[in-house]
């Protein structure tokens, strides 16, 4: 859709999350991430991960950058670009009213195959362990609620646990998850947040997934246009990317690609097989695939 992933989750973020309080974690092809992240986030900060020993060892590398901040660490994974500023700041208003020491961000999926499973106490309040697939009891397959990966941790006690996780698995590597088990050893409030809307927490793993997201993305920029009064008379052949702009009693024809910043003033009609890229047009402009002709 006309973006890196990176860059949709950033946006979706940079209403509650200043620029200059975002660290991206690089390694491999770090020079063309920090590259594009650059280009629309200026003030981005990057922590090299000379090598790639697990998602606990990524975060371990920032430790030197914010291990002093009194706010709480945000830990996000780049390749789930749908997270938005609602979410974080549902999860950040959980995260301060239950006092919580680690908040883990947790959907319930109806086939949840593959994910770390959500292990809740006898009070199902609290955080009991995330297991794995692999290591689940068939009991615990049965757990629909899974890990998202995304975290929200006292800074201070974050780097506390992570100097205290072993890679002492088959991969040999630092896990983040572990932290949940290091923290209930300490009897720390771990607690697990339910966000319903699955949907807006897959990650990118697949050609498939891609695809999917993607249609959830065109479909709801769509329903965006809809309720902002423009007309999509095709939704199901019509794809705008998200920066494109829309004014009211615009009128769009089935068969339609919008892509970049492309921007449509009021009043103009899309005509079939428009294929525009960072196109602006005037008001009232009848837009054909050849050019265009004044209503």
């Amino acid at each position: 859709m006309g973006k890196p992933l990176i860059l949709h989750l950033l946006d979706n973020i940079a209403s509650v999350i200043s620029p200059e309080d975002i660290y991206v974690v690089v390694g491999h092809c770090a020079q063309d991430v920090q590259r594009i992240v650059s280009e629309s986030y200026g003030h981005a900060q990057y922590v090299f991960q000379k090598e790639q020993l697990g998602t606990g060892h990524a975060v371990m590398q920032c430790e030197t950058h914010i291990r002093n901040n009194r706010l709480p660490a945000l830990i996000l994974a780049g390749d789930v670009p749908l997270v938005n500023a609602d979410m974080v700041s549902a999860m950040y208003d959980f995260h301060h009213k239950n006092k919580s020491d680690i908040t883990v961000l947790t959907t319930s999926l109806e086939d949840p195959t593959g994910y770390g499973r959500i292990v809740r106490d006898t009070s199902q309040t609290f955080l009991q362990k995330i297991v794995e697939q692999k290591d689940a009891t068939q009991e615990e397959s049965r757990i629909h609620e899974i890990n998202s990966g995304i975290y929200l941790v006292s800074t201070e006690l974050l780097f506390e646990l992570l100097k205290r996780v072993t890679p002492n698995n088959q991969q040999k590597e630092y896990y983040l998850t572990d932290i949940v088990t290091l923290g209930k050893q300490r009897d720390l409030k771990v607690i697990p947040f339910l966000f319903e809307n699955a949907e807006l927490l897959r990650g990118i793993n697949s050609r498939e997934d891609l695809a999917i997201v993607a249609n959830y993305l065109y479909q709801s920029t769509i329903k965006r246009h809809w309720y902002n009064g423009v007309t999509i008379l095709s939704p199901t052949t019509t794809f705008i990317d998200p920066d494109v702009v829309l004014e009211a009693d615009v009128i769009i024809e089935p068969c339609v690609v919008l892509r970049g910043k492309s921007h449509i003033r009021k009043g103009s009609l899309v005509r079939s097989f428009c294929d525009l890229t960072d196109y602006v047009s005037k008001t009232d402009e009848e837009i054909v695939p050849n050019g265009t002709l004044n209503i």
